[in-house]
């Protein structure tokens, strides 16, 4: 006999619950969020983790929420006829377009159930991104343990993030965990920090990326002298894809923040790049395609290119907004200036520290401040991912994303006459 359910015993839907936020806590919350989501999706796939893929999903339906409270507000309290309507159209479209990126960050996260290896694939171009995400052990005696995760101050202390902690079976995400023997950190961050937090926390093993502990053979035969050329072609288009995509969305937040025409032109400018990028890495993972055992299993990393120009796509949008004439309302930039992070647009003057030292040589914390160069213009040419040996010119234009509490010591050091 079927077993008849009653009406009241049906799977009742979660009903989202309404409650009164301001407009400002709502884009505040909308851009420390994406921050986040994004370190939590190529966490996602650089360790093949389920799990960062769901608590990714989960702020992506945290976004659309904020997303919903955003409209609702405007609609409730709009009421000064179309003059102020225009003066808050660049907050609608903020949250649209944030809301566009959680869309697509998920998408990238969701790989891991769609491609299940692509842990092998995104593993090999770790030493070419420029703030790379390791796993980092903490051994006994490290001075962090006992420490909560939030007062240790990783990006401003040591020039890194900590995303999430894994101990044991168990993924940690809250900022509120206590730091305890035998977790394992994943941290994003230059190399050279990477390093320095290794021997913070007494971590003697080579960086590597297998959390299980039973290792895998490698799903690619990188002594296959073909295999390898390919391999190194898709890795210098997938790392600047990738990286180009977060800095266009960076940049275009702080176009509206600053009320830059000079940010906003080179979003657009980055977004004519990124379509010649996306058409050339396509055409050659195509190509590697006729390599592998089953080229099905390259699904996941055409997604996530794919989601990387609807990225982009979203940021060249709010830039538009800034090259159109709209102003940014005081809603958007008190609410970016409560972040942790902020972007500075400096040029490197002739009594700069940084002038005529490597990159290597920057990575020195008294210069460093916590703060990660994610873009360099030099006359009319950008530069993305930075070569140890790179020397840093007077003139060269540097966009810098770091913690508030030390731009003004990073500032000085690009150009120290801007804080006298």
């Amino acid at each position: 006999m079927r077993n008849s359910i009653k009406p009241h015993e049906k799977r009742k839907k979660k009903v989202f619950q309404y409650q009164p936020i301001s407009l400002k806590d709502i884009l505040r919350e909308m851009k420390q969020k994406i921050d986040l989501m994004f370190d939590l999706a190529y966490s996602a796939i650089k360790f093949g983790s389920k799990e960062i893929a769901d608590e990714t999903t989960k702020i992506e339906k945290r976004i659309h929420e904020l997303t919903f409270l955003l409209n609702l507000q405007i609609t409730q309290t709009q009421t000064g006829g179309f003059k102020e309507a225009k003066r808050l159209e660049p907050i609608v479209v903020m949250g649209y377009s944030i809301d566009k990126v959680s869309d697509a960050l998920a998408d990238i996260a969701r790989v891991v159930y769609i491609n299940s290896d692509i842990s092998d694939f995104t593993q090999l171009f770790w030493d070419e991104v420029p703030e790379p995400i390791v796993k980092i052990c903490v051994k006994e005696d490290c001075k962090l343990i006992g420490m909560n995760r939030q007062d240790v101050h990783f990006r401003s202390q040591y020039g890194v993030d900590l995303i999430a902690i894994k101990r044991s079976d168990d993924w940690l995400f809250d900022k509120n965990n206590i730091i305890e023997k035998g977790d394992i950190l994943i941290i994003k961050g230059e190399l050279e920090p990477i390093k320095e937090l290794k021997k913070i926390t007494l971590d003697e093993e080579e960086i590597s990326f297998q959390i299980d502990e039973e290792g895998k053979e490698p799903e690619f035969d990188l002594k296959n002298p073909e295999i390898f050329e390919e391999i190194q072609e898709l890795k210098r288009d997938y790392v600047l894809i990738t990286d180009i995509s977060e800095t266009m969305i960076e940049l275009a937040l702080a176009s509206l923040f600053f009320n830059s025409y000079e940010l906003a032109e080179d979003v657009i400018e980055m977004e004519a790049l990124m379509d010649g990028l996306n058409i050339n890495f396509e055409k050659n993972l195509l190509d590697f395609a006729h390599l592998v055992d089953s080229p099905r299993d390259l699904t996941g990393i055409m997604r996530i290119v794919f989601s990387c120009e609807l990225i982009a796509d979203a940021a060249a949008h709010l830039a538009e907004n800034i090259l159109k004439g709209f102003e940014p309302h005081v809603i958007i930039q008190k609410a970016i200036e409560e972040t942790s992070e902020i972007v500075v647009r400096e040029t490197l003057s002739a009594d700069s520290y940084f002038k005529n030292k490597t990159y290597d040589e920057l990575q020195d914390q008294r210069y460093k401040r916590g703060f990660h160069i994610i873009a360099l213009k030099r006359k009319d040419k950008w530069i993305y991912s930075f070569k140890s040996d790179l020397i840093f010119e007077e003139g060269d234009l540097l966009i810098g994303l770091g913690p508030k509490e030390s731009v003004d010591q990073w500032r000085r050091c690009v150009r120290p006459e801007s804080t006298k």
